[in-house]
């Protein structure tokens, strides 16, 4: 009997927080001509801030300076955001560079800039693998702003790793208990966003249970790329490495020796399978493949049924002397 009215009182709460757009960087406009949607020429940032809101779109990239004949404003949506590569050092602030430089604004979001810092004390960025401790792995500057909503104070950082096989990604800190110190925006910058206590407090109450619910989802995967898993690391203490559980062959499927969360390797059961060392296998002989084990070949006297090895059977033959 009381639901609606309950969800009714929860929407009017939402709707009177104050939606607005907010700076989120500037990165190379040549980027975002190739990720962004709806290019067209406008002659403002708010005249492009208002025709990507009415094509339903999340994010806004403005060039200024452009001529006429150019497509200056284009849109983009969370899942599809720019890279963290394209992120630049601006002119100073909320502003960019003219003509080679894109102002990225999210559209809707009760989030202000406030800011770029070098270093939050008790977070630190790791180049060699696109992994972040003390903070977690999101899309973009909205993921980030969902995933703090019940905080005041989010920051999100372009994450460029130093290897190649990794992509950029980004790195979001919701109320770091570490000081921070002022920095130059751009990439390996954290960009430092606050919205007021009514807006956190509302958001706290009304995603607690959702937060809830997929707190050890977050914990599994907030220190690897999308894609991949926080694997313990057996005999070493307080250690794990990055993972793609779909095709690794001694952690198929999930962690050998248990997932690494925000709370050190506490869970070391099993949710993978080590392929090479499956019964019956012939050395070499096995994959994986989308989380599950592939087997090609078996060893002698055993033989390959329904994907797996088992024992073959040993028929006894009984020698026969015909006489002439």
């Amino acid at each position: 009997m009381l639901r609606f009215p309950l969800l009714a009182l929860i929407f009017v709460l939402s709707a009177s927080l104050a939606q607005a757009a907010t700076f989120v960087g500037c990165v190379l406009a040549a980027e975002v001509a190739l990720t962004g949607s709806g290019g067209a020429f406008v002659t403002s940032q708010a005249a492009c801030n208002t025709r990507c809101t009415g094509r339903g779109a999340q994010y806004s990239y403005y060039t200024a300076g452009t001529i006429p004949t150019t497509n200056n404003c284009y849109c983009d949506n969370v899942n599809s955001y720019v890279a963290a590569s394209a992120y630049a050092v601006g002119s100073g602030g909320t502003t960019c560079l003219a003509t080679v430089q894109a102002v990225a604004t999210d559209l809707a979001t009760t989030f202000t800039f406030n800011g770029c810092v070098g270093t939050i004390v008790g977070v630190t960025v790791n180049l060699a693998q696109g992994t972040i401790l003390g903070g977690s792995i999101v899309t973009g500057p909205q993921q980030c702003f969902q995933t703090c909503a019940g905080n005041l104070r989010a920051y999100v950082i372009p994450i460029v790793p130093s290897v190649t096989a990794i992509l950029p990604s980004y790195g979001c800190v919701c109320d770091p208990s570490g000081q921070v110190t002022t920095g130059i925006c751009g990439v390996g910058q954290f960009y430092g966003f606050q919205h007021p206590a009514s807006a956190s407090g509302q958001a706290r109450k009304r995603q607690q249970q959702v937060l809830n619910d997929h707190a050890d989802q977050r914990r599994r995967t907030a220190f690897c790329p999308k894609g991949m898993k926080a694997c313990n690391i057996q005999g070493v203490d307080n250690s794990w490495e990055c993972i793609d559980t779909a095709t690794e062959l001694e952690s198929c499927g999930g962690c050998t020796f248990g997932e690494y969360t925000s709370r050190g390797a506490l869970n070391t059961t099993s949710t993978g399978t080590d392929c090479s060392t499956l019964p019956g296998t012939l050395l070499g002989a096995t994959t994986c493949t989308n989380g599950r084990c592939e087997i090609s070949a078996c060893k002698k006297r055993w033989k390959l049924v329904d994907g797996q090895c088992v024992p073959g059977t040993v028929r006894a033959v009984r020698k026969i002397t015909v006489s002439v």
